[in-house]
């Protein structure tokens, strides 16, 4: 993706809704739609529709985790930030009693040296002293919903003897919250969980019980929910319900342009996303680079493990996204590694297809055995570049998919067309790519509403011989209302078209996902984007429906489908099992008429709406209609829809 101004203020304008005049009465146009031979077809793959994930606009850390502390392992800022700000550091003093404390941040005999950084409370005086959290984005707590607490901790000094060698204990405690405070005594000082009657305000304390002079370290703090109501799969419920309702094919992570970031002190490197949690290394999420936005560190609290348990549990095959060995290309200027040593990065891949698949014999096969999962996930396909392009890409992309497939030719690769669907660069990339460096292209567009209504017939003239399939990897209607880009009714329709496409040429178009995929509402950089949420609640856009309608009713094989008129109007058909489906999006002002050669027992599922509607999240203005009927060659749609037509 390129870089977005749009600020977290406006984002939540995509909750609101605009109302749009009633378009004057008038007939009906009618389009006639002729379905021919099934045998004339072709299949259509299970792996079209699936989701894209990226850590943007909070979308992991406050999103998927279930982590309620913000910044839990004392590690944000470890390179420059020193400073006791709730802001950055998630943490402010708590001081009660009369108790008063040094606080500092230590670097010394960590618990693990990838997240070295720890705090240290030197307390003096009487009373309590000790740090507060308040959460991410306020710390939302359920009454009657069980959590656990857990962290390191040891005690340096103690009525004035020193035990500098003191080895780290671990503390753990599961409670139900009972909506008002809790208070925990351990060995040394209290723990203490508050909220009042707005949940999101809730806060949690650690505290040292002051008896002279005192010091305590503490690190790798935990606080989450574990009960099935708030947790699925280790991750936040009411997200992974919304993603497993899209039935997904596949699930592309960790990205997006988070996979390179902007050098190689902070590219994704998913081996420091695995094993414990204090091996996990924190880094700025390259999306910070964005001015006036607050910074956000990815803890990797969710992981490559969690992406894969995530995909196993809705049933979705892993695509992973690995360097190339070059940074992000939209922040110059981008770091590359000599060509005659991309093995390095090669060798990563070869390792997480280990990760994956290896047995527990093997490294890290062991890793991921460690962690709960003996079997393997069977990982079948990995990209290689997020969005690159041009010549200094495919020579480092060429040399590490020939290791790779060397190693594992039953690995599908995913390579890159770069971030136009068009233009000098996406020519040349189509150009370069082969069979040898690649299985699939990715394609992404961004693009206006005009560019996706044009879109239907993109691919009719693909070549098909060349061995080489599409994923379009990234794609989304920007429809502009007013200053910004809003999950509206017509980019849902705009977008079912382009759909409607990939679909007609599904022969090599094999794979499709929006992006983004989340945006927590008070902080967005990026938008339009499928699914929207605050602390507790999430809700759907026209355009999260749009592709729960083609991925619900993906046929097994196509039926050529020929119209009287393309006008703002088209159609795609197949056969699953004894069932016909289709497809129709009506981007026009006025209803329309169908004439099909198709009768029998119907259902039809439609959604409609004026072009500015939004859903927000105590209402949705556009959500899906089924009605059931005798059809007998005749039906009438509604203005800017999308229908499917189910025929037994």
């Amino acid at each position: 993706m390129k870089k977005s101004t749009l600020l977290a203020a406006v984002c939540a304008c995509a909750s609101l809704s605009f109302a749009a005049p009633e378009p004057a009465a008038r007939p009906a146009e009618t389009v006639t739609v002729t379905l021919g031979d099934v045998r004339d077809g072709h299949d259509v793959p299970k792996s079209l529709w699936g989701i894209f994930f990226e850590d943007i606009n909070w979308a992991a850390d406050g999103g998927l985790s279930v982590e309620l502390l913000a910044n839990p392992g004392f590690d944000w800022g470890q390179a420059d930030h020193e400073k006791w700000t709730v802001a950055e550091d998630g943490w402010e003093p708590d001081y009660r009693d009369g108790g008063m404390a040094r606080l500092s941040f230590q670097y010394n005999a960590p618990v693990h040296p990838n997240t070295a950084k720890h705090l240290r409370i030197e307390s003096f005086g009487t009373g309590r002293a000790g740090v507060r959290n308040r959460g991410l984005d306020g710390m939302w707590l359920k009454a009657g919903e069980p959590y656990r607490l857990a962290f390191n901790w040891r005690e340096l000094t103690k009525d004035g003897i020193d035990y500098a060698d003191a080895p780290w204990q671990t503390y753990t405690v599961d409670f139900t919250h009972d909506g008002t405070a809790a208070t925990t005594d351990f060995p040394f000082g209290a723990v203490e969980l508050a909220s009042d009657t707005q949940s999101k305000d809730g806060r949690w304390t650690i505290s040292i019980l002051v008896k002279g002079r005192r010091c305590v370290e503490i690190d790798n703090v935990t606080l989450k929910p574990t009960g099935p109501n708030l947790v699925r799969a280790g991750l936040r419920k009411d997200l992974v319900d919304k993603l497993a309702a899209l039935q997904p094919a596949f699930v592309r992570f960790p990205g997006g342009c988070i996979v390179e970031e902007g050098d190689f002190q902070h590219w994704y490197d998913w081996r420091r996303t695995v094993g414990p949690r204090a091996r996990r290394e924190c880094i700025l999420n390259r999306w910070t680079h964005h001015e006036g936005y607050k910074p956000y560190w990815e803890t990797f609290d969710v992981g490559f493990y969690e992406y894969f348990r995530l995909c196993e549990e809705l049933g979705a095959e892993p695509l992973p996204i690995c360097l190339s060995g070059l940074t992000c290309q939209f922040q110059k200027p981008a770091l590359c590694a000599a060509v005659e040593d991309v093995d390095y990065f090669a060798n990563v891949i070869l390792e997480l297809i280990e990760f994956a698949n290896g047995g527990v014999d093997t490294t890290w096969g062991r890793v991921r055995a460690e962690m709960g999962h003996p079997a393997p996930f069977n990982l079948k396909m990995v990209g290689i570049g997020n969005e690159n392009w041009n010549k200094v890409f495919f020579d480092r992309c060429e040399p590490i998919a020939k290791i790779v497939r060397a190693r594992h030719p039953e690995i599908t690769i995913v390579g890159s067309s770069g971030p136009a669907p068009d233009g000098e660069d996406f020519d040349y990339a189509w150009k370069r790519l082969t069979p040898a460096s690649a299985d699939l292209v990715d394609e992404h567009y961004y693009r206006s509403p005009e560019w996706f209504l044009a879109s239907f017939h993109r691919y009719d003239g693909y070549d098909r011989t060349r061995g080489l399939a599409v994923y379009a990897g990234e794609y989304a209607c920007h429809h502009r209302v007013g200053r910004h880009h809003l999950n509206t009714h017509w980019s849902a329709v705009c977008e079912a078209v382009g759909m409607a496409g990939f679909e007609r040429n599904s022969d090599i178009v094999k794979m499709a996902s929006y992006a983004p995929l989340f945006a927590h509402v008070h902080h967005c950089q990026w938008s339009p984007d499928l699914i929207w949420f605050d602390g507790t609640t999430s809700w759907v856009t026209p355009n999260y429906y749009v592709q729960q309608l083609f991925s619900l009713n993906r046929p097994d094989r196509t039926i050529p489908a020929t119209l009287s008129t393309e006008d703002r109007f088209v159609a795609v058909a197949g056969r699953k099992g004894a069932a016909t489906i289709v497809k129709f999006v009506n981007a026009a002002e006025a209803p329309r008429s169908v004439a099909i050669n198709l009768a029998g027992r119907a259902t039809l599922t439609t959604l409609t709406g004026a072009k500015e509607d939004m859903n927000r999240p105590d209402a949705a203005a556009v959500t899906p209609v089924t009605t059931s009927f005798d059809l007998d060659g005749a039906l009438t749609l509604p203005a800017c829809s999308v229908s499917v037509l189910v025929v037994e």
